[in-house]
């Protein structure tokens, strides 16, 4: 028997585990890219804006931030369909 053209035993495993984890790469990707157009990570951000400027203040919670985002928005209408 000639094996000197065969692929070792699980060779093909590995370039399917490749391919899964680039699939879940762009996935993630993805995911990151429409909550920043969606707005959904605004609170992630204001997060890593807090800890990088004011270290020792507590930041807001998601459901106060959110609710104070939304009256900022109201007293403050920019251009925006709705």
């Amino acid at each position: 028997m000639d094996t000197a053209g065969a692929t070792p035993q699980g060779a093909g495993t590995s370039v399917l585990v490749r391919g899964l984890c680039a699939v879940g790469n762009a996935a993630r990707g993805l995911g990151r890219y429409l909550e920043g157009v969606l707005g959904a990570d605004k609170y992630r951000v204001y997060l890593e804006h807090q800890a990088r400027t004011h270290p020792g203040v507590e930041p807001m919670g998601e459901r106060e931030f959110w609710r104070d985002y939304t009256d900022w928005q109201e007293k403050n209408p920019q251009g925006r369909c709705c």
